[in-house]
């Protein structure tokens, strides 16, 4: 009889997940060519809802060693958001999370978003940006180029823009809740923590 082989975590395996078939799994897999990690990333598309994301990653958890899902309040009702997030934390993985979309870490780029915005009116804004930079076409979830000649350059940019603007929440927050750590998320539009994936992937600049 043929042993067993257990499926051993691989020490510097990072996976993300994502159901972002375009923006999402563009940006992180130009992210993973243009810098050097001290992890092996790999960025993985899930079709479906939150919670399929959330599973998906729970099965990769078993052969790696950090594993982080993607996923955006979109239209999607609240509890199934905050579901989702207990189960991910439960299971010790990690969520970048955009309200409403992922297009607010990507306008964060260019300046702090804090005015509420519906996806399309996240779309027009990114779109205006990528105009102004001389891309008559303007903004394409599909147009790797901009992600490498436009939005990482400004990486730095739109992770201090990012924290800055999610700080601000949690302090307001924390006046009237203090100490309280779940924070309402799907209240917070124009809010991403997806700067918090981009710093767990310790990335640094290729020689």
């Amino acid at each position: 009889m043929a042993r067993k082989v257990k499926n051993l975590k691989q020490r510097n395996q990072f996976v993300i997940v994502t159901n972002g078939k375009r923006s999402e799994k563009n940006y992180f897999n130009a992210l993973r060519v243009k810098f050097r990690s001290i992890y092996d990333i790999d960025v993985k598309f899930e079709n479906g809802d939150p919670l399929t994301v959330v599973k998906r990653a729970i099965r990769e958890k078993k052969t790696s060693n950090q594993v982080w899902c993607i996923f955006d309040k979109d239209t999607f009702p609240d509890e199934t958001i905050y579901k989702c997030m207990a189960i991910a934390r439960n299971e010790d993985i990690d969520i970048a999370f955009s309200n409403a979309a992922f297009e607010v870490w990507l306008i964060n780029h260019f300046d702090k978003l804090e005015a509420e915005k519906t996806p399309a009116n996240l779309l027009d804004v990114l779109d205006s940006y990528i105009r102004d930079e001389g891309y008559a076409q303007g903004y394409s979830k599909n147009d790797c180029v901009l992600v490498e000649e436009v939005f990482l350059p400004r990486l730095e940019t739109a992770k201090l823009n990012s924290e800055v603007s999610l700080q601000k929440r949690i302090v307001e927050y924390n006046r009237l809740k203090p100490n309280d750590t779940n924070y309402p998320l799907c209240e917070w539009n124009s809010c991403t923590t997806v700067h918090k994936l981009v710093e767990a992937l310790k990335l640094q600049e290729r020689e």
